[in-house]
């Protein structure tokens, strides 16, 4: 069994996806975070720190990425392992239906002002921005996968929890753009599909996962 690292899983991944992000927004929204687009768009000095920021969580995040790859390795040679390629899976048909819709129906707009000038200036904006959002899902598994061990203990099915419930918070954008890519009108029946999405996803990764350890008796995975 691979020695626990003092490096928390998800930790690597979190700060590239994060620094990827940091300096797309430089550029695209100039600002930290969406709740704030355009806080530094007449502030040169602002917007450069982002990107010095951004470069520089990136790079410690490629420096100690080995640890995140060695847990990852473990987790999909499980036979169960497919469970937590969800994270990646979800942020594929979330990007994927989203351009989809864009695309068919002009009536719709992406709110998100980040996303929305991704996709306007194209690929060399938006196949970062798939890669930060794919780092920071896997990477934000990876720490719940360590929270639910801290909460419930590396023995018990409950430990998963944490994971299950964020991968049943992503299903909602997949979901409701699904239901958006099918009927252009569906309207406020869309956001209940997204919930209904939630919660159905939790409850079978959920079941899938206490199913497997109740016949295994013992998890196979512990160092999380």
């Amino acid at each position: 069994m691979m020695a626990e690292s003092r490096i928390p899983p998800g930790s690597s991944l979190l700060l590239i996806g994060s620094g990827l992000y940091w300096i797309l927004s430089s550029q695209l929204i100039s600002s930290f975070t969406v709740l704030t687009p355009g806080f530094f768009q007449f502030d040169q000095l602002g917007a450069s720190l982002i990107t010095i920021v951004g470069i520089a969580a990136t790079t410690v995040g490629l420096w100690i990425l080995q640890v995140d790859f060695d847990v990852l390795r473990i987790l999909f040679s499980r036979s169960d392992g497919w469970i937590f390629t969800v994270p990646l899976a979800l942020v594929a048909s979330d990007v994927y239906l989203t351009l989809i819709v864009l695309s068919t129906n002009s009536q719709i707009v992406e709110l998100n002002p980040f996303v929305s000038s991704a996709i306007g200036i194209g690929a060399s904006a938006l196949i970062p921005f798939i890669v930060s959002y794919l780092a920071l899902s896997q990477g934000l598994g990876l720490i719940m996968l360590r929270v639910g061990s801290y909460l419930f203990g590396p023995m018990k099915s409950f430990r998963y929890l944490p994971f299950v419930l964020i991968c049943g918070a992503a299903a909602f954008g997949p979901a409701n753009n699904l239901v958006l890519f099918l009927d252009h009108d569906a309207g406020v029946s869309a956001y209940f599909v997204g919930f209904l999405g939630c919660a159905m996803l939790s409850l079978i990764l959920f079941s899938r996962v206490k199913r497997l350890e109740d016949d295994l008796g013992k998890p196979k995975f512990q160092q999380l």
